[in-house]
């Protein structure tokens, strides 16, 4: 629950709209690796990181992000662009899908980015090719 002055009912402060820091995604990642909860982790977040607040759904849109594509960090702030596909890019999607019919899209991203075909900010959407 939140009031009209930007404080969460639990404390903190928080900006809305603007993603958290990297090191408290990795922080996230690492305590969830060792059996933590979304809910107890955005406890110890609202305990020991005075400086900011973190809700279960931020915690939980992270992890699911995470084990869906293995990516921390944030999409993009202000809307989606439409990102070009190269011809490169083009060919090595046909290539993931001929080598497997029934490859995710989250997956084909996740191999652009192991081989090394796309930067994390150049990602496409693959949905269409």
């Amino acid at each position: 629950m939140q009031n009209t002055h930007g404080v969460p009912h639990f404390g903190g402060v928080f900006v809305n709209g603007r993603p958290l820091p990297t090191c408290k995604r990795w922080k996230i990642i690492e305590l969830a690796a060792r059996g933590m909860r979304a809910c107890e982790i955005s406890r110890i977040f609202m305990h020991t990181h005075t400086d900011l607040t973190v809700s279960n759904g931020c915690v939980s849109k992270i992890l699911c992000r995470y084990q869906q594509t293995g990516l921390i960090c944030p999409k993009a702030i202000g809307g989606s662009k439409p990102r070009l596909i190269t011809p490169e890019v083009s060919a090595r999607i046909a290539q993931y899908k001929q080598e497997k019919p029934s490859i995710f899209a989250w997956e084909i991203q996740g191999k652009l980015l192991a081989d090394r075909v796309c930067a994390h900010d150049k990602i496409p959407s693959v949905s269409a090719p």
